[in-house]
């Protein structure tokens, strides 16, 4: 995988997050959409002007009827990135928990800084044009790394922005809810899940060019 991480990630990345989070909700009590247009496209998440900060998806969340549409930014971030660590599949829970706190610590020592202040992660706190029929939305980041801000390891948390505790964060949102493919997948592993299904409609349809074009 060294030497080819960035290359695959450019292909099927943000799908393959995407995908993983909506499993994640469907398979813990709530159902999960990813918004699309009729040629299976992700809808897209702008500020409603040509300039300013994208983000990457729209996703809806419904548990037991109640919906939130979450605003998401991802962030395909491994190992190999800078400020990296490596965790073996295998690892036990005091080294994965080491890990998960690192990457938290480097995220607020960078990206949440105030001098980095909007970065390519906290721009998912600015306000985006909403799709038709939705009212209102919540930030939602998805790292593929493992990371968590506490000992307890979900893949799927919220933190108040108030606690980042930087006054050049400038939002309407209280909460910023965040979720590790990473410690998600993981927990599958150990619950010996080795399997799963993704719809990824933009993956196949960019597999196919490389079909017609005769490298596979």
């Amino acid at each position: 995988m060294r030497g080819h991480a960035s290359a695959i990630v450019g292909m099927i990345g943000e799908e393959l997050n995407a995908c993983a989070f909506k499993h994640y909700i469907d398979n813990n009590g709530g159902k999960a959409k990813i918004l699309c247009d009729d040629n299976s496209k992700p809808l897209c998440v702008t500020p409603g002007t040509s300039k300013g900060k994208r983000l990457d998806r729209w996703i809806e969340v419904d548990k037991g009827g109640n919906k939130t549409l979450f605003q998401c930014e991802i962030k395909n971030w491994s190992a190999t990135a800078i400020g990296g660590k490596f965790l073996a599949v295998n690892a036990d829970e005091e080294e994965t928990k080491k890990v998960t706190n690192n990457y938290w610590s480097h995220q607020m020592k960078t990206e949440f800084s105030n001098e980095k202040y909007p970065s390519g992660v906290t721009k998912v706190f600015g306000k985006m044009k909403l799709p038709k029929e939705y009212s209102k939305t919540q930030p939602l980041l998805i790292y593929w790394m493992p990371i968590s801000k506490s000992d307890r390891l979900d893949p799927f948390f919220n933190v108040s922005i108030k606690s980042f505790n930087n006054s050049a964060i400038k939002t309407e949102f209280e909460k910023l809810h965040i979720f590790s493919v990473s410690l998600y997948f993981r927990k599958l592993l150990k619950n010996k899940i080795k399997t799963i299904n993704f719809d990824m409609p933009a993956s196949e349809y960019r597999i196919g060019i490389l079909k017609s074009m005769g490298f596979l």
